[in-house]
């Protein structure tokens, strides 16, 4: 086995102190033990022979205080400062053997200026501490940064999972009871409606999310989507009784559930940096069927409740008032609709070019991976 490599180690000494400084630079992964006999020193570095591991151990002539003794790790080198243990006085040598060690040298430089050991050992000392100061802070800061990102991938993680738990529940009630086995829409309504309304709630929270920070994403288009759903669900749909039994609204619903459905994972996943390519893929494609649908079937919600708001004046402010500003719903309804068909193209045009973008990195990812398989 080949015998290790030992850095350069300079020493000198003083009244109380005596220093050592290793010539190793970029050091690693140091492992360092220091007893009142001996000093055991271990790391990776560059040194003599580049970039390597470098070990040394010393027995020293006399023994040393660990407690009162420091090192500092810089990007030229490694500095002890050991402090002798007991009665001040001078060593003959460094080592408890006399035998000469190539490897360790006196250090000149710090003969040279002796004279004035008191005032520079205290220097050294205060930039120790100092410096050790420095990395608790680093420490500290890498520690709080971590905490803070665990803390924001466990929040989005269990957001995406409840909301996926939510739109689950509505997605197969309405399947199983609606569309297979024949149920009332009034009676499917009272059992998803409080489900609905809870998820399409807390979905403020992908409005907000993005102002504070937590995802990087934009909030311009969460916002327009939480607008146009709750203004839908909770102006329009419940807003007015009768609409609750029509049959449109369970498609509405259930194309937004199937929607979420792939969305809410797709989220979840990035949340807590991983990703599935058949759900990023259903991310990208199944909105194709699903988005015209949806707006097919808000037009069509809209359209279902002109009658009852015409009907029934809900909503409706008519002069003279207070505020000399009149309002009719009925009139609202026709331009949301028109509105719905002016921006539905932009938002189908937005999503296909997302899809473009995604599908074709992964279809970069798997060729370089076919080619590294082929090599």
């Amino acid at each position: 086995m080949a015998a290790p490599l030992h850095p350069v180690v300079f020493w000198a000494q003083k009244a109380e102190t005596v220093t050592l400084r290793v010539d190793l630079k970029d050091v690693k992964d140091p492992e360092i033990d220091l007893t009142k006999e001996s000093l055991t020193f271990k790391v990776i570095g560059v040194g003599a022979a580049g970039l390597n591991s470098y070990q040394f151990t010393l027995n020293f002539y006399k023994s040393v205080d660990p407690e009162g003794s420091a090192f500092r790790i810089t990007d030229r080198e490694v500095n002890f400062v050991l402090m002798k243990d007991g009665p001040s006085e001078e060593w003959t040598r460094l080592t408890l053997s006399e035998e000469k060690q190539p490897w360790l040298k006196i250090d000149f430089d710090k003969l040279t200026v002796d004279d004035d050991s008191e005032d520079e050992e205290l220097r050294r000392k205060a930039e120790f501490e100092e410096e050790q100061l420095k990395q608790i802070q680093k420490q500290l800061t890498e520690s709080e940064a971590e905490a803070y990102t665990d803390l924001k991938k466990m929040y989005l993680c269990v957001y995406n999972f409840l909301q996926f738990i939510g739109y689950s529940y509505i997605f197969i009630y309405l399947t199983v009871n609606f569309v297979i086995k024949g149920q009332g829409m009034r009676q499917a309504y009272s059992k998803i409606i409080l489900p609905l309304s809870v998820c399409q709630v807390f979905a403020v929270l992908e409005v907000i999310n993005p102002l504070l920070g937590i995802v990087k994403t934009g909030a311009m288009a969460p916002l327009i989507q939480f607008t146009g759903r709750n203004m839908v669900l909770f102006v329009v749909i419940r807003g007015e009784d009768r609409m609750v039994g029509e049959p449109v609204l369970c498609y509405l619903f259930l194309i937004w559930s199937s929607i979420e459905l792939v969305r809410y994972p797709f989220y979840m996943l990035c949340s807590i940096g991983q990703e599935s390519m058949i759900i990023s893929w259903l991310r990208y494609t199944i909105w194709i069927p699903l988005y015209p649908a949806g707006f097919l079937f808000e037009i069509l919600s809209l359209w279902t409740a002109i009658p009852f708001y015409e009907a029934s004046k809900k909503y409706n402010l008519e002069l003279p008032n207070a505020w000399n500003v009149s309002f009719d719903m009925t009139t609202f309804l026709y331009i949301w609709i028109v509105g719905i068909l002016s921006a539905s193209p932009m938002m189908m045009s937005h999503m296909w070019r997302q899809r473009q973008k995604k599908i074709w990195q992964q279809e970069k990812s798997a060729l370089k991976i076919k080619t590294y398989y082929r090599k």
